[in-house]
């Protein structure tokens, strides 16, 4: 699904397309991308997302971090799965950021992708100081030979779904909310490491999966979650620390005592249960966590 979009004449047909940083994926995302794709079978071309590396904000504000709900590779996977031709990661850079807007439809959307229809929401920017807009966009229709549709906003819980309201959902630890304007379980991947070892003290053996530093991990505490080991989901409890600097959470898996180290693992996390909790001593700590067990046991076989 990846495109180097500096080959010649990549798209000879032209191509129905949108644009953006898609982050997360989510329903608003989808819907544009939906609209894309039945457009590029009704006029017999490719359809692609064209989207940005590294995200934006890393060569715009160097110094603020922006965790990802989904990393590269992971949207790959949901694109190919929403049955999209082509993903084209265009090299963010300081001279793209400085391009008019203008310049950009004629040079980048008609000239690298001979774009003949494109798709936006409707507070979609682009260009130098963000100056293109939706409304540019159907100013140039005439122009340049292509067709506009403008989205308007998909609505969760009466406002809009935006990937920076997904992102507050997961760090206030509303998942909930967070995985519904996702439209599927938060997922995030990586390879198992060695910890300390004590949940197998206490009975109940975990998996540590060391996770990439630019993805987003959500609030700390537990949750209920499914990992998949070869072809198998397997059903577990997770648990994520309050420190913050730790790119690792931990997984029990249940019923599983298999050696898992340095696999990489897909982890799907359905729901949270609780915050984290101190306690005054490990037999209330172990009496706790078998009763997330009974508790996480129960959603996971309700979803089944």
């Amino acid at each position: 699904i990846h495109l180097n979009i500096d080959a010649p004449k990549a798209f000879p047909e032209g191509t129905a397309l949108t644009q953006g940083t898609f982050d997360g994926i989510h329903l608003g995302h989808v819907e544009l991308l939906k609209g894309v794709i039945d457009a590029s079978h009704r006029l017999g071309v490719a359809s692609v997302l064209l989207t940005f590396t590294p995200h934006p904000a890393k060569v715009l504000r160097p110094s603020r971090r922006i965790p990802l709900l989904t990393l590269n590779e992971e949207r790959v996977r949901i694109l190919e799965k929403i049955g999209l031709d082509y993903l084209a990661l265009f090299q963010f850079n300081t001279k793209l950021a400085v391009l008019k807007a203008e310049d950009y439809i004629r040079e980048i959307l008609v000239g690298k992708f001979g774009v003949r229809f494109v798709s936006v929401g409707y507070n979609h920017t682009f260009g130098r100081k963000r100056e293109g807009n939706a409304s540019l966009l159907m100013e140039k229709k005439e122009e340049f030979g292509y067709e506009v549709r403008i989205l308007e906003p998909v609505l969760y819980d009466g406002e809009p779904v935006h990937s920076s309201r997904i992102r507050h959902e997961l760090f206030e630890g509303n998942f909930a909310s967070a995985i519904a304007m996702l439209g599927r379980p938060f997922r995030i991947s990586g390879k198992v490491v060695k910890g300390r070892g004590n949940g197998r003290k206490f009975g109940y053996p975990t998996i540590n999966v060391r996770v990439h530093r630019d993805k987003l991990i959500p609030k700390c505490g537990v949750y209920a979650a499914r990992v998949r080991v070869s072809d198998d989901w397997l059903p577990g409890m997770m648990y994520i620390s309050e420190d913050r600097s730790i790119f690792d959470f931990e997984v029990n898996i249940f019923d599983f005592s298999g050696d898992l180290y340095g696999k990489t693992v897909d982890v799907d996390i359905l729901a949270r249960t609780r915050d984290s909790i101190k306690f005054e001593s490990t037999d209330k700590l172990i009496e706790r966590v078998a009763q997330d067990e009974k508790e996480i046991r129960s959603i996971l076989m309700d979803r089944e």
